[in-house]
């Protein structure tokens, strides 16, 4: 929260310091661009979410076995309480406690794992937009190119909004590799 209020300050400074010096105003050139829409349509953000998918559908089958597995346990020592000795009842029900930590354990990893992942691919692909957005901002020569949704930008005038041309300089430079 500390972060976000900070960077709208300073956005807010530098148009204000743009905005104060007569010329710069008067060519002021301003364009908007929504990262996570970027990401979303662009050629290679698609190509990383099915990859993601298919870990992630990889993940919950795994886990899904594995709760079956624990499943079946429970029926069978909730079924066989009755006919079993107290041992061999504490038995089941330490290998039942034990199945359960694990799963537990597995599960908890599973997620991090899958948070590490999100953030590479979301990471890689950031950096990638990071540098085809500088080289149009240079191009075409932007003052002030703000993201959409970290940028404290409440309202805009939708013919700064540069997001498509990205999306479609971002396919081209994928397409050469």
């Amino acid at each position: 929260m500390i972060r976000r209020q900070m960077a709208l300050l300073l956005v807010v400074f530098m148009v204000v310091g743009l905005a104060a010096s007569g010329a710069a105003a008067e060519g002021l050139k301003v364009g908007v661009v929504d990262l996570q829409k970027a990401m979303a349509l662009s050629e290679a953000g698609q190509k990383a979410k099915a990859v993601f998918q298919k870990k992630v559908d990889r993940v919950q089958k795994d886990l899904k076995a594995k709760q079956d597995e624990l499943a079946l346990l429970k029926d069978e020592l909730d079924r066989q309480s009755s006919l079993l000795s107290d041992e061999a009842r504490m038995e089941k029900q330490s290998s039942y406690q034990v199945g359960l930590k694990d799963f537990k354990r597995r599960y908890e990893d599973a997620q991090e794992e899958l948070r590490r992942e999100d953030a590479k691919l979301s990471e890689k692909i950031l950096k990638e937009l990071q540098v085809v957005i500088d080289d149009y901002g240079e191009k075409e020569h932007y003052d002030l190119i703000l993201e959409k949704t970290q940028s404290g930008l409440l309202h805009r005038n939708m013919d700064l909004d540069i997001t498509s041309k990205i999306i479609l300089l971002y396919d081209e430079s994928k397409k050469g590799k």
